[in-house]
């Protein structure tokens, strides 16, 4: 029986994507691909054993092991996950919430009152409406940010300003599994995701030939983080508290 394997379908995946495909474990998991908020819903309901789970949806489960030595993280500005407007900060009143995102819908609700001190109304944004309105923003992530970065006078980079309200790293997802793996297949897993981020011109060219590979190899180098390392886990769990302490609206339908 396969190991069900779920990871996010963005370019930010794309050297665990190549080093899975590439590794001798290949052909003993099945590997699906969905936004974070489906990947996290799955894994919820069972339906997968390993998952690169966005870190909001880890403290609703009632257990899950952390199996990896890698993550989607960041330590300076990520790029793909942002505050977009046409209007400063101060006065933005409404904030629309990308509905393929737990995490970071989460994350901008504590910026925004423990950081940026502001008090917008959050909102799902389905189908995103462009252009934006004066007093509008939107939280964007993940591939479509490229075709919106830079059409709007104001990017908010939710990492970096985590970085500046923390001193800290942010991660956005972690692997974890469902139930304890055989060591032999841990083993195999973490040098398949090694492989991958140090192979990275060659993941580009095996599974994101679609992009412009200098844009590709700039992002997957310089924007995201992929180590999950002490100063990642100490961010995560920060994050942790915020969301446990109510730091975050409930009532935003996601």
């Amino acid at each position: 029986m396969p190991v069900t394997v779920s990871a996010v379908s963005y370019l930010n995946t794309v050297p665990f994507l190549h080093g899975l495909k590439q590794s001798a474990i290949a052909k003993s998991i099945r590997l699906l691909l969905a936004p974070p908020a489906e990947s996290a819903a799955q894994f919820e309901a069972g339906q997968i054993d390993v998952s690169l789970l966005p870190v909001a949806a880890i403290p609703h489960l009632p257990s899950c092991h952390f199996i990896s030595d890698y993550c989607l993280g960041a330590s300076a500005a990520v790029r793909t996950v942002v505050l977009l407007s046409n209007t400063p900060l101060p006065d933005i009143r409404t904030v629309y919430l990308d509905r393929h995102s737990r995490t970071s819908v989460l994350l901008v609700q504590i910026l925004a009152a423990h950081y940026w001190n502001i008090r917008p109304a959050f909102l799902p944004f389905d189908p995103p409406q462009f252009p934006l309105k004066t007093g509008e923003g939107c939280v964007l992530i993940g591939d479509k940010v490229f075709d919106h970065e830079t059409q709007h006078a104001f990017r908010y980079d939710l990492a970096e300003a985590w970085l500046r309200f923390t001193g800290k790293p942010f991660v956005f997802a972690a692997w974890v599994s469902r139930e304890k793996l055989p060591a032999g297949f841990l083993q195999s897993f973490n040098e398949a995701l090694h492989y991958g981020i140090t192979h990275i011109g060659e993941a580009i060219a095996a599974e994101a030939a679609h992009f412009d590979a200098a844009l590709a190899a700039d992002y997957l180098t310089h924007n995201i983080d992929y180590a999950f390392d002490e100063a990642k886990r100490r961010g995560m769990e920060l994050f942790r508290q915020y969301l446990e302490h109510g730091a975050v609206l409930k009532s935003v339908n996601l």
